[in-house]
Order: structure tokens, then C-alpha cells, then sequence
């Protein structure tokens, strides 16, 4: 790019397109602003060197960019719970709701899903719910072995006689069971995953703009260049570090405000280069920009923007 000094279009070229444009919009009000009782009203009497009170010059930096909203990461995670636990997550399903709007969606990009849920039986008790372990009352035999003391005869003599029964710890079948500590005694545990919501790809044009004056027509400029980049004359950049150097000698003037302009419009640029969802779809552009403080007739203060060069601009206005 040429170092080129863009020129700016003159203040009575600013005011003249904004009074134009004010009085197809309102002409009464005009008149009421800047008309003299008893005369008849002429746009020629109203002029920039009578109402503008002051100026500035500062800068508006533009670039476009196509952002997709499209599915989120592709990948999964699986994860296996006890039944009390899987019924504690909060499931989505998408069955028969089509692709979702990502703008739209309010949550995590990955959820669990209610389809993907399976019974799987439990390895520890191989889908019994519960552990046999030999019974340590009757050490697995079913039953109670005791030895009786028994008088036998006149004499009462004292023998020892075995005395069996059944036991009951293990109700004679010499194992005890215990609900199995993996899966709680459910049988089985439950498997799901987390997956990607299903969003739609949806491709939308961005306009970045960020101006010094910080006006409360940025979003309205950004999407009218947007639309008419070509009818409004700017300097073209290929990148940051370009501008950065060729700006102030392609403007012709230069003040703290417009470098931090610069520095922040350039911390967007590197984020958007770093999104995997956008794509920076044109050149930066570098627009002169003039600010006029102006007042009626009546005393209504306002004031007008003008984006561009001499030969191109377009002019904003809140009065």
C-alpha cells in the first residue's frame, strides 16, 4: 500500500450532505429548527459556518467476518454409575427435534444423553446383586455341631453325645449373602455418554467496527458497510502491524484516542484469527472520520458524523 494521505471532505461538504439528508427525513422539524418567524424557510440559509460549533477528527476501523456456528467438538465421554446415580443426571434428549440453534442454546455444548443409556450387569456379582461368602458361624457346613453333657443309667454316669442342627446365620445353607458394594445390590450398573448437542451449521456475515468518536452508531455504520463497503472510501490494510505504521501518514493527524482505537481493534482481529468458528473475510479498512459539535437556531445541540473521504463518505446524525 502506498503512503497516501487520504483526504477528508470538507466541513461545508459534511454539513451540506447532512442537511439534505435531514430534510428529506424532516423537513418541518428543519424548518422549525432553523427557520425565522415570518420568513420563508430556505435550506441555502442554513449553513455549517453559523451552526457548527466545533470539530474533530477521528478514525473508524472496519473488517468483516463470516462466523459458523456449527456442531460442537466432535468426540465423546463415557461413563458407568450405579442406578441411584445415573437417576440423579440431568439427560437430554434431541430424538426427533432436528438440528438445534447454537445462538439459541443455553447450557454445555456436551451433555449426557438419554438414548445412549445401558444396562450393564454388574461384573463383581455377575449380575446377582449380591456376594456368597461361607458362613463364618457354621464355616460353610450348614450347620451346628455341639457336644452334650448327658447323665446315663441309675448310676448317672456322664457321657458325651453329639448334638446337630441346622444353622441359623446362614438358614442351613452354610453361605451367607451381602449386597454387593459395586452395584448396590441393583444387579447392574448404567452406562451413557456425552455427546455433542446436534447444531445446525449456520454461516453469518459480521461486521467489526470500532471508531474513536464512540458513537451510538456503531452497530447502525458497521452493518451499513456491511452492505456498501465499495461506496464509501477507506485505506486498505492486509494486516495490523501495516496499519499500525502507515496510519498516521495516511491520515494526516494523530492523538492518543485514535492509537488506542487502533490497539483495540487490533486485540479483535487477533481473537477472531485465533476462532476456529470464523473466517475474516476483507481487508482492513482505515476510515477518516469527523466529528461536528453543531446547535440550531433554537438552541437544539447535535451533532454529525461523517465515514470516508471527500469522494466517498456518509454522514450520520442525532438530531
Amino acid at each position: 500500500m502506498p503512503d497516501i494521505r487520504i483526504k477528508t471532505p470538507s466541513l461545508d461538504l459534511i454539513f451540506e450532505k447532512w442537511k439534505q439528508k435531514a430534510a428529506r427525513t424532516d423537513r418541518k422539524r428543519m424548518e422549525k429548527e432553523f427557520g425565522t418567524k415570518g420568513a420563508v424557510f430556505s435550506l441555502d440559509a442554513v449553513s455549517g459556518a453559523e451552526y457548527v460549533k466545533d470539530t474533530m477528527k477521528e478514525v473508524a476501523i472496519y473488517f468483516a467476518v463470516k462466523k459458523s456456528l456449527g456442531p460442537a467438538p466432535k468426540g465423546k465421554e463415557e461413563n458407568t454409575v450405579t442406578a441411584p446415580r445415573v437417576s440423579r443426571e440431568q439427560f437430554y434428549s434431541f430424538k426427533g427435534s432436528g438440528k438445534i440453534n447454537k445462538e439459541e442454546w443455553k447450557g454445555n455444548e456436551i451433555v449426557p444423553q438419554f438414548e445412549s443409556i445401558q444396562a450393564v450387569s454388574c461384573k463383581t456379582c455377575r449380575g446377582k446383586g449380591y456376594i456368597e461368602n461361607k458362613c463364618k458361624m457354621c464355616k460353610g457346613t450348614g450347620k451346628i455341631e455341639e457336644t452334650f453333657t448327658v447323665l446315663v443309667g441309675e448310676e448317672q454316669n456322664k457321657e458325651k453325645k453329639p448334638f446337630t442342627y441346622p444353622c441359623g446365620a446362614c438358614y442351613g445353607t452354610g453361605n451367607r449373602t451381602e449386597p454387593c458394594k459395586e452395584c448396590e445390590g441393583h444387579k447392574n450398573l448404567y452406562k451413557y455418554e456425552e455427546l455433542p448437542v446436534p447444531f445446525q451449521t449456520v454461516v453469518t456475515g459480521v461486521p467489526i467496527l470500532q471508531s474513536s468518536a464512540q458513537t451510538k452508531y456503531e452497530k447502525e455504520i458497521g452493518d451499513d458497510l456491511h452492505k456498501m463497503i465499495e461506496d464509501i472510501e477507506g485505506i486498505r490494510f492486509n494486516n495490523f502491524k501495516e496499519l499500525e505504521t502507515k496510519a498516521e501518514a495516511s491520515l494526516g493527524y494523530w492523538n492518543k484516542n485514535i492509537k488506542k482505537t487502533i490497539s483495540s481493534a487490533g486485540s479483535d482481529y487477533k481473537s477472531y484469527e485465533k476462532d476456529k468458528d470464523a473466517q475474516i473475510t476483507t481487508q482492513i479498512y482505515l476510515f477518516p472520520m469527523i466529528q461536528m459539535y453543531a446547535e440550531t437556531k433554537r438552541g437544539k445541540k447535535f451533532e454529525i458524523y461523517s465515514l470516508g473521504s471527500g469522494t466517498k463518505f456518509m454522514v450520520y446524525s442525532n438530531f
